[in-house]
């Protein structure tokens, strides 16, 4: 009875579904969805009348779901997205539309929990169901991500590829071998609307669905290499996004075969996988990056080995302009492809055209302003780092690649400009010097693009760089002999700024370079500053260190005989031997240490100045600038004077000259302030350099405190006579204060030379040769810096008797004089450019009233012979020697230094009161006593002038006593100066001893 029952039922069944095709509500009612439900357990053999039965189901949910009365017309969406408050029909529409819903749950359940069978001859009919719904129902042609989101909204299908994946799940190999062939075969039966199915279904098998798809590819390709691959294309850049791996094994075992191939197919290998990157970025991004990983010399010569067999085929012949836009398609590799390409371009002609071609399409894009993949990639920091490397190669075709692409990303990216700079300009070039091409190429720019980068961001980022690690110091350690960012950085720049002084730039235009260096002065001048003060507080610590050192010697072995007479050969020159290339005790050095380095640095900026004409009129600095400018030069000089060898210490001293010159010629401030720390740091700072001698401090005497002068006298009462008396009571110290210390540094002629030019570099005016006011700068600086008083420093000469007042004064000049011999030399400059030498009145008044009264004091023992080598004789001879060449003095008192060694101390007395000082105290050494002549020159015209006898009577007096040693001086000096004044045709000749002086001032020569 059971049996007959379920036996009706099916045939009413039956009869339902065949009369209700018209009828969808008959169709869709819940209790004859129920009743076919249960056929399937009960009555297993109707399940392809059921399964029938639900596809008439799925069918209805899908025509509902693209029917346009269930679309609503503001929202777009079906009736069963929407709330529930629509019209009554729309209502019962949408009860029709999700009727399967109710299939498709108790499917499921069936799956899950039924027997294993049921599992493929679900997946089965789901797999044909939605094939055939499918092709039906699409109306248009959409993309794969398209069809996917409009079908997925039905709920139809939604449920039958829920079903279909659920069934994947519980298949064994074999069945889903089946299933995926029965996809792959619906696919070929509908290419054109099934490639969605395969593509969202895919996930379930990637990597079979892949190759499958890609041999379904290949074959299609071989039979019409025209075809559209477009459903291939599409179901394998669909799952790019979640199964790349899988796509990438897959291209690599394709390509492991392309280029060994076995098979017919193989060949058509590599054409096929290029043909499909032109339909998707992804798959081309995929390939690319299987290349990049599995490539090798060995793949390079397969390629070269089977390309003949790729152009053989007509499906070749116009795949190179789609290679070449295919890297500008790249969001990852891109530049890294290029590069490869650009190291093989030497070797294959094929490469260079593909670089050239795809190189010219990039620069075009750019100028055109259009975006592209590729330029993320370049934007990279990855990507920056290997083309930075790239830009170093001594391969020319990669590095001007490595350039041009980086011009490329500099265009939208400014930040990879500026860093570019910065990079490549701290590299040292000194092995490759060919690469230093890309640099200069690089500052070139992009021509033909607007608004691209300036070069003086990246110059300010690399010297700030620069500057910070100067200051901070604290890089990571470097093998000895490694040159550091800083010298490789000003390296470069000299190098740049040399070629563009000679015309050699031509990527640059014109100035620019210039230009930029000039407005990244104050940060060059700040790295000069960190770098000379390094120098000078080395340099003033190791001259303290041999100065206390050799008070302890001088202290153990006080020997004051032979003070006095190292003394002596102190002015003679008779001390030590002349200076050698390398210093006593200075060997040749294997490894640079740091002080090395930073004088080489120092070398280097100076260098940088005088190539970018620093402090040059034409450029626009502010006033500290300029100020500090000129004290770095000085200090930079007095550095370069350190130098081992004469060779270096020359070539410093010339950049210190250019620099020096240059900027005081264009503004007298720097002129003012160079010429004062020349002066005062020779006297006061670095004067060691110039053969300054140490004095004793108060301590290195070691006097104690009981015996000092100041406290003997506060335990003796005042006498009557105190206010009168000048005497002290008991010994003032320990006596004489022992002589100054021998200096062990030789100080030739050189340094002080060279120390002369630097004045001579000062004052000097290209545009007025003539023009001596720098000279007498000099002349004031000393007065004021020499000269302890500021009262009496008048250019007059007293009445002898006033010299007493400034006694003490006079003596602190000449012992200056002592202890800085470089005095003599400057004082000898300025005597050349008259009158400068006038406003130094002050110290030749101090130098010989201190001689006179040093004489004087010789008359005590009369019996002391006088050496010619002696100080006080020196002294006096050059005091004389600058009077003749300063033309303050006249014939024949000019004359008068030749022979002063032949008198003795009361006659030298004598005749400095009566000759010299009577002289001078008369005509006062004043600018007015010079006029100017047709060339300009300053010049006193004593010949025409009769010396009155009070000045000259002593000398001759004295000359005719000793005419047997003095007869042709004589002669000299009064017959032939007599005979010459009283000659009409030569009365307006010049003196010989005026036009050019014989005798120039003696340059000390210390140890």
């Amino acid at each position: 009875m059971l049996q007959q029952n379920i036996l009706d039922q099916l045939k009413q069944f039956i009869d339902t579904v065949s009369n209700g095709h018209s009828n969808t509500q008959l169709l869709t009612k819940p209790s004859l969805i129920k009743l076919a439900l249960s056929f399937l357990d009960e009555l297993p053999a109707t399940r392809d009348i059921v399964f029938d039965y639900f596809g008439i189901l799925a069918e209805i949910g899908v025509q509902l779901y693209i029917s346009p009365e269930m679309i609503d017309q503001k929202t777009g969406l079906p009736i069963s997205q929407m709330k529930q408050d629509g019209n009554p029909h729309q209502q019962m529409r949408a009860e029709e539309y999700e009727s399967f819903n109710m299939v498709k749950t108790s499917l499921q359940n069936l799956i899950w929990k039924g027997p294993p069978a049921w599992s493929p001859l679900i997946a089965n009919w789901s797999l044909e169901l939605v094939a055939k719904l499918s092709d039906k129902y699409t109306q248009r042609r959409m993309t794969i991500p398209a069809s996917c989101n409009f079908w997925l909204e039905c709920s139809a299908m939604h449920g039958l590829l829920t079903l279909i994946n659920s069934c994947f799940r519980k298949l064994n190999n074999t069945e889903a071998e089946s299933c995926v062939e029965t996809m792959l075969n619906a696919f070929h039966r509908y290419p054109m609307t099934f490639d969605w199915i395969v593509a969202r279904l895919g996930g379930c098998f990637p990597y079979k669905i892949i190759m499958q798809i890609l041999q379904c590819g290949i074959k299609r390709f071989v039979e019409d290499y025209r075809c559209h691959l477009d459903s291939e294309a599409g179901i394998l850049d669909y799952m790019t996004s979640c199964h790349e791996q899988q796509l990438r094994a897959a291209f690599c075992e394709l390509l492991k075969d392309g280029l060994e191939p076995k098979k017919s197919l193989d060949v058509a290998i590599v054409p096929f996988l290029l043909i499909t990157t032109n339909y998707s970025d992804a798959i081309l991004q995929s390939l690319v990056n299987v290349f990049i990983d599995t490539y090798n010399e060995d793949m390079c010569e397969a390629i070269v080995l089977k390309a003949p067999l790729w152009l053989s085929n007509k499906m070749f012949a116009d795949m190179q302009p789609s290679l070449n836009n295919a890297v500008l398609r790249l969001n990852q590799h891109g530049a890294k492809l290029l590069l490869m390409v650009a190291k093989l371009a030497e070797k294959y002609v094929w490469c260079q055209d593909f670089l050239d071609t795809s190189m010219q399409e990039l620069e075009q894009w750019v100028l055109n302003m259009r975006n592209f993949p590729l330029l993320g990639d370049l934007a990279s920091e990855k990507t920056k780092y290997m083309l930075w490397k790239s830009c170093l190669s001594t391969n020319l075709l990669e590095q001007q690649t490595a350039v041009r692409l980086l011009l490329v990303v500099s265009s939208q990216h400014p930040h990879i400009y500026y860093q570019t700079i910065s990079q490549l300009l701290r590299k040292s070039y000194a092995q490759n010097p060919n690469t230093i091409g890309a640099l200069i190429r690089l500052l070139g720019g992009q021509s033909g693009v607007l608004n691209f980068p300036n070069i003086t961001q990246g110059f300010k980022m690399v010297l700030e760089d620069i500057m910070l690690q100067e200051q901070v110091n604290n890089r990571l350690p470097v093998e000895p002999g490694t040159p550091s960012e800083a010298y490789n950085t000003f390296y470069n720049l000299n190098l740049l700024a040399k070629m563009h002084k000679k015309n050699q730039f031509s990527h640059i235009k014109p100035q620019l370079l210039m230009q930029s260096l000039n407005e990244c002065l104050p940060k060059i001048i700040q790295i000069l500053d960190c770098t000379i003060l390094k120098l000078v507080l080395r340099m003033d610590k190791l001259a303290a260190e041999r100065s206390a050192e050799k008070f302890k010697k001088q202290q153990a072995n006080n020997n004051n005989n032979n003070n006095y007479e190292t003394q002596h050969d102190m002015y003679n020159g008779n001390g030590p031997n002349k200076r050698s290339k390398l210093e006593p005790g200075e060997l040749p050095k294997t490894e640079e240490t740091p002080d090395a380095a930073r004088m080489r640095l120092a070398h280097l900026i100076v260098e940088l100045l005088n190539n970018m004409e620093a402090g040059a009129r034409s450029n626009v600095l502010r006033t500290p600038l300029v100020l500090k400018l000129a004290v770095l030069s000085v200090k930079y000089f007095f550095v370069a004077l350190t130098e081992e060898t004469i060779i270096r210490r020359a070539a410093a001293a010339h950049r210190a000259f250019a620099l020096l010159q240059r900027q005081c010629t264009a503004r007298k401030i720097a002129r003012t302030v160079c010429l004062r720390e020349l002066v005062e740091s020779a006297l006061f700072y670095h004067g060691h350099l110039l053969g300054q001698i140490e004095e004793y401090e108060l301590d290195d005497l070691q006097i104690p405190e009981q015996e000092l002068l100041i406290v003997q006298n506060l335990h003796t009462s005042s006498g009557t006579n105190s206010n009168r008396s000048v005497l002290h009571s008991g010994v003032i110290g320990r006596g004489l204060r022992r002589g100054l210390p021998v200096n062990n540094r030789t100080c030739d002629a050189e340094k002080q030379t060279l120390y002369l030019k630097a004045l001579n570099a000062c004052c000097l005016d290209l545009e007025k040769p003539n023009n001596v006011e720098g000279y007498s700068l000099v002349s004031l600086t000393l007065v004021e810096l020499v000269s302890t008083d500021v009262m009496y420093n008048g250019l007059p000469f007293p009445d002898e008797d006033f010299t007493r007042v400034t006694m003490e004064r006079d003596m602190q000049i000449r012992r200056a004089f002592i202890t800085s011999p470089v005095l003599w030399a400057v004082l000898g400059l300025i005597a050349t450019h008259r009158p400068a030498l006038c406003y130094s009145s002050v110290l030749l008044r101090a130098l010989c009233a201190t001689c006179l009264h040093h004489w004087r004091g010789k008359n005590v023992n009369k019996f002391q012979p006088t050496s010619a080598n002696d100080e006080l004789m020196l002294c006096t001879k050059k005091l004389l020697q600058l009077l003749t060449i300063s033309q303050l003095i006249p014939p024949p008192l000019s004359n008068l230094h030749v022979i002063i060694e032949h008198f003795d101390a009361p006659e030298i007395a004598v005749l400095l009161r009566e000759c010299i000082w009577n002289y001078l105290k008369d005509h006062v050494p004043s600018p007015a006593l010079f006029h100017v002549d047709n060339n300009g020159l300053h010049w006193r015209n004593t010949s025409q002038v009769n010396v009155p006898s009070q000045y000259v009577d002593t000398l001759r007096h004295l000359m005719q006593r000793k005419l047997s040693k003095l007869g042709p001086h004589y002669h000299q000096m009064f017959i032939m100066s007599d005979l010459h004044i009283s000659t009409p045709a030569t009365a307006t000749a010049e003196p010989a001893i005026f036009a050019a002086p014989k005798s120039s001032i003696e340059v000390v020569e210390l140890e």
